[in-house]
């Protein structure tokens, strides 16, 4: 099966920390790799138009974010950026170009 994942962090998401798929808010799920491609591809360009700004970082992954949306962490006692990043999956293992 192929997946896309949409995480919601405070980290953009191609760090994949231990516990990143515990920030998953939306799931995708597809038969075929080229469906997922183009369902991909559209997302990208629906991301780039509801947030105000993204990065591209390692394995070429966007995280998209709002300047004004910060939530506050208790740990290091300041707000903090909040990212969401689609991330493309091939059964459990992260799928890349």
């Amino acid at each position: 099966m192929f997946h896309i994942v949409i995480l919601k962090a405070d980290y953009e998401g191609w760090w994949l920390f231990d516990d990143w798929q515990q920030n998953i808010v939306e799931t995708y799920t597809f038969d075929a790799e080229n469906e997922m491609r183009q369902e991909y591809r559209k997302l990208l360009d629906e991301m780039k138009s509801t947030y105000h700004s993204f990065r591209t970082g390692k394995y070429d992954m966007h995280a998209f974010f709002n300047g004004c949306e910060l939530e506050y962490c208790e740990d290091c006692g300041e707000d903090i950026q909040i990212y969401y990043t689609p991330i493309m999956m091939k059964d459990d293992s992260v799928y890349t170009f």
